[in-house]
């Protein structure tokens, strides 16, 4: 008999003395919403999302002027303890070690991690170099192999300082629009990690203690997430970790789970079905409690107020619905990895159902091109200002301009239903 397209004889026994009855049930899916069957069962569209695990990293650093205060000769700096610590974290994935980009942004020496480590220790790095984002993200992409697992981690300042180029007030103005198109053109996934340093001035004297630089991650979406998780976490620990902000990914459907149900039965637990609903008010009510994936999103996700605000849902056949009650659990530590888990739990009160059943419809908005955590380090004036990042408002920009954006989510269904 096929269980999932059959009406279900209910049998209960007595056993240890609980009362006990036989019925036989009438359709679980009482309105015959398209998103189940008769018996309560999901019927999945998914749009699959497949891409290669991590295979390889390639970091890339700008040398350019405006980095001088993190490399200054024999001085330490957060900015030095960082990126030799992620460095080293990922170098079992970065067998080329790291790619110094040149002035005109072309690929330059490439040294392994610790040639690195002593020629930026020593200041070998401090330049009077302009910085020009554009030709640096050209030189990147062209060389990144994302359809295999590879990503790119350029760490950068990001400040766009096209001294000496052919009218470079123009340029400026067609920032955003040059950093869409090679976005676009490519069509990668993109993580845009902020992260602070102290800078220090030729003496040694720090001139800020929270200067502002990036980790710029570039590949397909599970390996960018991979490295933005881990890149963030080793920041997070030494308290420097600002804010990641991303564009090109196509997250599929939301994963989710759910906890113990009140007033009514969860049918299976891969379904997000719920039956044998108990009519009542809403103070005595069904209750569902919804385990929402954050993992794949935007660590600001985790913040209640914003997970609140970007949570929707709706019932679709007349049916009262409140949900309350959030609580987010974080973990970025899994078995002494970086492996990160974020799970929000949501409290669904159903009540005042008109009849057999209702299906809750619920999704949530993603607050895609949000850079509220970075506000602190916009509106630069000039390049020289360490405190802000000179024209990073603009690439910011780019990076939602040109169809280079977050595939929107698709909405989920969770059926409640008095039969059984």
């Amino acid at each position: 008999m096929d269980m999932k397209h059959s009406h279900r004889l209910i049998v209960t026994f007595v056993i240890l003395g609980f009362a006990v009855f036989t019925s036989c049930s009438s359709d679980i899916n009482s309105n015959y919403d398209p998103h189940f069957t008769e018996d309560g069962y999901r019927i999945i569209n998914d749009s699959t999302v497949t891409s290669a695990p991590l295979t390889q990293v390639k970091f890339f650093v700008e040398v350019s002027g405006s980095m001088n205060g993190f490399f200054r000769a024999n001085q330490p700096t957060d900015f030095k303890k960082d990126v030799w610590q992620i460095l080293s974290y990922f170098s079992p994935l970065a067998p080329e070690g790291v790619t110094i980009l040149t002035n005109n942004g072309d690929e330059g020496n490439t040294y392994d991690l610790s040639k690195f480590q002593t020629m930026m220790n020593t200041g070998a790095f401090v330049s009077s170099a302009s910085t020009k984002v554009p030709l640096m993200l050209q030189t990147i992409v062209s060389k990144l192999d994302a359809d295999h697992g590879e990503v790119a981690v350029l760490i950068s300042d990001m400040k766009y300082s096209p001294i000496g180029a052919a009218a470079p007030k123009v340029l400026l103005t067609q920032y955003s629009t040059d950093v869409s198109k090679i976005f676009g053109q490519y069509e990668k996934a993109i993580s845009l990690v902020c992260a602070t340093s102290n800078y220090l001035d030729k003496k040694g004297n720090s001139v800020c203690d929270v200067s502002p630089y990036y980790f710029l991650i570039i590949g397909n979406e599970t390996c960018v997430a991979e490295m933005r998780d881990g890149i963030s976490t080793l920041l997070n620990n030494n308290h420097r970790f600002v804010d990641n902000i991303e564009s090109g990914f196509r997250y599929g459907r939301i994963k989710e789970s759910f906890g113990i149900p009140k007033k009514c039965f969860q049918m299976d637990l891969q379904e997000p079905t719920f039956v044998a609903y108990e009519e009542a008010d809403t103070y005595d009510t069904c209750n569902i409690y919804l385990k929402v994936d954050l993992t794949p999103y935007r660590w600001i996700m985790t913040d209640k107020d914003y997970f609140t605000r970007a949570f929707k849902a709706k019932t679709l056949y007349g049916s009262t619905l409140v949900f309350d009650d959030v609580n987010i659990d974080v973990k970025n530590i899994t078995d002494r990895q970086l492996k990160r888990t974020a799970v929000a739990t949501v409290r669904l009160k159903v009540f005042n159902m008109p009849t057999d059943s209702d299906v809750i419809e619920w999704t949530m908005e993603l607050p895609d091109g949000d850079y509220t955590l970075f506000g602190p380090f916009c509106g630069a004036k000039t390049e020289e200002d360490v405190s802000k990042s000179y024209s990073i408002e603009d690439f910011l920009v780019g990076m939602f301009y040109g169809g280079v954006v977050n595939s929107t989510l698709e909405p989920n269904y969770i059926l409640v239903s008095k039969n059984s």
